[in-house]
């Protein structure tokens, strides 16, 4: 997540073009956005919260993202006032960055999770619908009026990163995959040879479509408004990304990196916000100039000042949501 800000915003052009700029924006597709949001709609999906309350998170989050957007964007927005840059402010406030993504996402999540019939059916036949027509809903949606609504639906606009059109599709994967974990654990634990054979086939799969699959995150216009393949693509190199780390944590349990990563993940909202106020108002100043040998200065410095601060304000029990 860091690092493909760091790679969008502040290296130059040689540098994104460069193999090492490509890799780092590959690293920064599938394995960060994605896995944030399937882990997401896992979690709605198991939580104890009453729809009140998974609702009541879903609007926080959503005005965390528009307040994330000003804060983030507030030396650019300062330009725009002040220097007169001419540049249109409301695209920056509300660009449909991953929070607004995942406020409206969990509100869905809520309502289905509040369905006492065909549940399971409903959330499957709502993800094929997502992951079918996001193409035509990108198509008919791209118009130019009332563009700061449509924008979070679906279409081409260049501020709209996390519409819900595909996007929605990761959170409600998540979802159903909590609805049958036990099953599926059940399965792998007596089916074994079987399950070898199955994840076998699935990485054949997902390594025969892997020219396509990186192409299109290292695009980055396409990567967010990707259409069905690309989503059947990343849900099955998640898999394959679940299935690798849960080899690596019984091989290596209770390491300090393992037990690291996990207090990331727990206050990943916090350390979300806090990289991003960084590394936004930083990317004014230097917007796309430096050369790709700063790379590990700018990444370590960023991460490191982020690890630091999401302590100290934990450690004075600061919640967002």
């Amino acid at each position: 997540m860091v690092q493909i800000h760091i790679t969008e915003l502040f290296i130059d052009s040689a540098g994104r073009e460069s193999i090492f700029g490509k890799v780092t924006l590959f690293l920064g597709g599938p394995f960060a956005a994605v896995v944030f949001m399937i882990v997401m709609g896992y979690f709605i999906a198991i939580n104890k919260k009453t729809p009140q309350q998974n609702i009541v998170r879903g609007v926080k989050i959503f005005i965390l993202g528009f307040l994330l957007n000003i804060g983030l964007n507030f030396h650019l927005l300062l330009k725009i006032k002040f220097a007169g840059w001419q540049l249109n402010p409301l695209e920056y406030i509300f660009g449909i960055d991953i929070l607004y993504l995942a406020g409206l996402s969990i509100l869905i999540l809520a309502v289905l999770k509040m369905l006492k019939k065909h549940q399971q059916l409903t959330t499957l036949i709502l993800l094929l619908v997502v992951a079918g027509i996001t193409g035509f809903m990108n198509e008919k949606l791209t118009v130019t009026n009332h563009y700061f609504l449509l924008p979070f639906i679906a279409g081409n606009y260049s501020w709209s990163y996390f519409p819900l059109f595909p996007w929605l599709a990761y959170p409600l994967a998540g979802f159903i995959f909590a609805q049958h974990e036990e099953k599926i654990k059940l399965f792998f634990a007596r089916q074994k040879s079987v399950s070898v054979i199955l994840i076998a086939a699935l990485a054949a799969l997902v390594l025969i479509f892997y020219k396509q699959g990186v192409s299109t995150t290292i695009d980055l216009p396409a990567y967010y408004h990707h259409t069905f393949w690309y989503i059947l693509w990343a849900l099955g190199l998640s898999l394959l990304w679940v299935f690798f780390l849960q080899v690596v944590l019984k091989l290596f349990p209770d390491t300090l990196a393992g037990n690291f990563l996990c207090w990331i993940g727990k206050n990943i909202t916090l350390f979300y916000v806090i990289q991003w106020l960084i590394i936004g108002n930083i990317a004014t100043a230097i917007f796309q100039s430096q050369p790709v040998y700063t790379y590990i200065y700018w990444f370590g410095s960023i991460f490191a000042a982020s690890v630091f601060l999401t302590f100290l304000l934990g450690k004075i029990k600061l919640r967002l949501i």
